[in-house]
């Protein structure tokens, strides 16, 4: 495993079976080639030895990617059409536009 890339739920099940078998998290690491410090980590965040589930730990993860992402910009199809008006037609700033709907929205 290189630096900085996620761990995989191929990485997840070793962690798992890991922990089932008491290995220490050195062994753990060198297994899936990362730190021990991830794998430390991963355990703490995801139920501790005594509850750390594989397929569990993979949900965390993906809702915590997915909470981390920036919302779309404009889903708001009203919302969308007026910065578009202001952009293409006034010719506004995005801070015009932003003051202007906090004006509004105050």
């Amino acid at each position: 495993m290189s630096p900085y890339n996620h761990l995989t739920l191929k990485d997840r099940e070793c962690i798992l079976l890991g922990v089932t078998l008491n290995d220490t998290y050195q062994v753990i690491a060198q297994r899936i080639g990362c730190s021990k410090a991830t794998v430390s980590r991963e355990i703490k965040r995801n139920g501790g030895r005594k509850a750390y589930s594989a397929v569990k730990a993979q949900e965390n993860y993906q809702g915590r990617r997915l909470k981390s992402r920036r919302p779309r910009l404009l889903t708001d199809l009203k919302l969308r059409d007026f910065v578009l008006h202001c952009i293409v037609q006034r010719q506004w700033s995005p801070e015009q536009i932003s003051g202007r709907l906090v004006h509004e929205n105050s």
